[in-house]
């Protein structure tokens, strides 16, 4: 009997183990069937890692820049604009970091727990973004690294993207690995690109100023060319003689925002820049992660290094995206959506499978802060850079020439139109250019002119 009963416990435990193991494959099986369901291997998705199975992509005007026909996955016909679109669509082979063929292939692949992949039935993934002026703001790059982004400061639906450098996926160069032209080519810039920031780091001080500083726009600041902070010489671009606080923006005097800086204090200024939301890093609706800003001041540095850092040197590095979403919140008042190029994804019957849900950026700041910030960009571009430079357009702006130790500065222009009938933001990066209104600026505005001739 004892016999029996120790070869029934046996038998049970082995039962009870089998039934554990197999409700724990059957529960990894269905919460894991997305992504055993897309994975590379997939020969209904794809070919040797290449993915030729999935719905079309089109632009906000319904363009096609990215579809399957008998069996393989087209692209834009122009090498140019393939190039252009890269780190928007991504590449065959998934190198490119945050491709939506990589990130949105549930939508794109039809999946559904039930039916599984439907490979004849594909979903068409529908952007915010114009294609050709992604195209037209890639040329206005070259031949630099870096990014261009435009943004309804409304929506936070971006309609042009660009990051340099960049290859057409038909044609990659065989040097790619090797060669310093390539340097960071996976990565879209607007997203995973940090840079010392320059005088568009201004606004961040000024915003500083602005919430902590009663008198400010009462001050006056003495620029000689350049200020002893006692511990510390900060150089100014030019001699500008007394200013007030507008005209210290619109000037660009690193003197006077020095002494702002100093004024405020390493406490301060840290709060402003997590005010603006530089510091922290967001998962948005396109399902991205942007590199968060770096800010290191401290009580300990001395006055100098702070009056480097309030003017956008010392050790800060901001990211663009980061900085996009902080002159949206001027532009519309404080507050602004996440920038984001999904809209949706619709089956073929027409009905709409996913909606981006945006949420608000980081950035929230007080309105009568924001409006004072937008006069006096407003200020900067008309009283200081020239209306003449933007064509028919009334922006706001501010420029940042970053320098780099041996290197050609970093061309910075972020600002927003003015009208709130074109409710559109800008930033542009051109890595080791030159002068930011220069370069810079003349980028951000040609993309802006092509994007409000094309609407009107």
């Amino acid at each position: 009997m004892n016999i029996i009963n120790k070869r029934l416990i046996m038998i049970f435990s082995v039962i009870i183990i089998f039934l554990t193991v197999t409700s724990i494959l059957i529960v990894s099986m269905f919460s894991n069937a997305e992504e055993y369901a897309l994975k590379s291997v997939n020969a209904h998705l794809y070919d040797s890692g290449t993915i030729l199975n999935a719905g079309d992509i089109t632009d906000i005007n319904g363009n096609k820049i990215a579809y399957t026909s008998n069996g393989e996955r087209h692209y834009s016909s122009n090498p140019s604009t393939r190039a252009a679109l890269l780190h928007i669509i991504g590449d065959n082979q998934g190198f490119i970091d945050g491709g939506i063929q990589d990130t949105f292939r549930e939508e794109l692949c039809s999946y559904s727990l039930l039916y599984g992949v439907n490979t004849e039935t594909k979903n068409t993934l529908c952007l915010t973004l114009d294609a050709e002026l992604c195209a037209f703001a890639y040329e206005q790059l070259l031949p630099y690294k870096g990014c261009i982004a435009v943004c309804n400061y409304k929506t936070g639906e971006l309609v042009c993207l660009a990051s340099s450098p960049s290859y057409d996926m038909f044609n990659k160069p065989s040097d790619i690995e090797n060669n310093p032209d390539y340097d960071g080519v996976y990565i879209n810039r607007l997203y995973g690109g940090l840079y010392t920031p320059g005088s568009v780091f201004k606004l961040v001080t000024a915003l500083g100023a602005i919430e902590n500083i009663d008198d400010i726009h009462t001050q006056s600041f003495k620029c000689t060319g350049s200020y002893n902070t006692g511990e510390g010489t900060i150089i100014c671009n030019d001699v500008h003689g007394t200013v007030d606080f507008t005209q210290a923006l619109n000037y660009s005097c690193n003197c006077a925002f020095a002494q702002i800086a100093i004024q405020l204090g390493a406490d301060k200024l840290n709060e402003a820049f997590n005010l603006a939301g530089l510091n922290s890093s967001v998962r948005n609706c396109d399902r991205i992660l942007n590199t968060d800003g770096k800010f290191r001041t401290t009580a300990d540095d001395t006055l100098g290094t702070l009056g480097w850092t309030g003017i956008g040197q010392a050790d800060t590095l901001v990211n663009p995206y980061s900085f996009l979403s902080f002159v949206c919140s001027i532009a519309n008042g404080g507050t602004s959506y996440q920038p984001h190029f999904v809209k949706t994804a619709v089956n073929s019957n027409g009905r709409t499978v996913y909606t981006a849900e945006p949420e608000l950026s980081s950035c929230t700041i007080n309105k009568t802060t924001a409006d004072t910030l937008k006069e006096m960009m407003r200020s900067t571009v008309s009283n200081y850079y020239g209306d003449y430079r933007f064509g028919n357009l009334t922006m706001c702006g501010k420029t940042g020439t970053a320098e780099r130790d041996n290197e050609k500065p970093h061309a910075w222009f972020a600002g927003f139109s003015y009208d709130d009938s074109f409710p559109y933001a800008v930033v542009a990066v051109l890595e080791n250019s030159g002068s930011g209104l220069q370069y810079a600026g003349t980028a951000a505005s040609e993309v802006m002119q092509k994007l409000y001739n094309t609407i009107n």
